[in-house]
């Protein structure tokens, strides 16, 4: 959100409002309102906007190129675009000034569909306590991680023999030994039968499951936003991007415990999860988001269609209207920093004579 807010022309207090991508260490901070956090936090809002701003601007313009488009730079699509549709939910924004012209669409949960059988003889051992499921998205592997991630995580979920854990794992399979219950599952040396490697997981139907106790995540805004709407609790390792924000959000809601990618050890992976499953608060408080989540008077993907359709069936010019000034302004208009220098100036030259 705030991203997509500064393009658009929104002001921002990087202190009220963090940046998009924060740093993973930020997650776990406690005094976020003394001086030198604030200070970092304004060093980290000018940095965000040279990468959000003039770099990523390089890169639309090279992709805009590919499509036939001359000078498509972030900047530029923003300021002739007439609407912007966000997916970032609004329950775990932080309260910021906001035009028309940006229309949340991320408060809506996706139907899902029956667990297939191979998984849903698993999960649902008449012995199992519960349903751990663990996965990191498409693209992370935690054999990229610092030494020993991998055996930490298997450490820890060893000791929830009472459970049934899946871990959807992407890793080097030439260091795992193939199962034979099918042919695209295979196991970490080292862990236990109740630990059940797969290289693809149907993970919108398995958290979905009324078994399922607990997510072990990266933090993405997808998966994060799966584990809400299926009313479960979870564990985030975040690593990059907006999953640190993510995890900051989702912590202070108290609906999500989080690690630090930095310092990952059996202990503190099995200290936090069994605080998720031993503590009812979460699960409340999970379940109690996604009734906020949830509760509009009219459905987020509606209330996109109709912004969109309306644009569509309305010429530019009646638009004109809504196009806020700052949008076209660079930062030293915006912040008035070059009225401000001239003030200085001529303070400095009356005081000099």
């Amino acid at each position: 959100m705030p991203v997509a807010a500064n393009m658009r022309g929104y002001a921002r207090n990087p202190v009220n409002v963090p940046n998009t991508f924060l740093l993973s260490s930020e997650v776990y901070e406690n005094n976020r309102n003394g001086f030198f956090s604030r200070t970092r936090r304004i060093y980290e809002y000018l940095i965000d906007q040279i990468y959000s701003g003039p770099i990523a601007s390089i890169n639309s313009e090279a992709s805009g190129k590919l499509l036939g488009l001359e000078s498509a730079t972030k900047s530029r699509i923003f300021e002739n675009s007439l609407l912007t549709v966000n997916d970032f939910p609004d329950t775990f924004s932080f309260i910021q000034s906001r035009g028309n012209d940006l229309i949340p669409v991320g408060e809506h949960c996706a139907s899902s569909e029956n667990l297939p059988s191979d998984f849903r003889n698993f999960v649902e051992d008449p012995i199992s306590k519960g349903t751990i499921y663990v996965a990191f998205g498409s693209y992370l592997n935690l054999e990229d991680g610092p030494e020993g991630t991998v055996e930490s995580f298997v450490e820890a979920l060893n000791y929830f023999e009472d459970y049934r854990v899946i871990w959807s794992h992407k890793g080097n399979v030439s260091q795992f030994k193939i199962q034979k219950y099918h042919s695209f599952s295979f196991q970490v040396t080292g862990a236990k039968c109740h630990v059940k490697f797969v290289n693809w997981a149907p993970q919108k139907e398995l958290l979905a499951h009324e078994n399922t106790v607990a997510f072990i995540t990266h933090g993405g805004l997808k998966s994060a936003k799966e584990g809400v709407c299926s009313g479960v609790p979870m564990l985030f390792l975040p690593f990059y991007g907006d999953q640190p924000r993510n995890a900051h959000r989702f912590v202070t809601n108290g609906i999500a415990e989080a690690l630090y990618k930095k310092s990952i050890t059996a202990v503190d992976i099995k200290q936090k999860l069994e605080k998720l499953l031993e503590d009812p608060s979460y699960k409340e408080n999970v379940v109690k988001t996604r009734s906020y989540y949830l509760d509009s008077p009219m459905s987020s993907l509606d209330l996109g269609a109709f912004h969109i359709s309306r644009v569509l069936r309305r010429p530019e010019s009646q638009f004109i209207r809504f196009k806020r000034r700052s949008i076209s302004m660079n930062h030293l208009q915006y912040l008035n920093i070059d009225i401000i220098f001239v003030i200085f100036v001529v303070f400095f030259i009356v005081y000099k004579e």
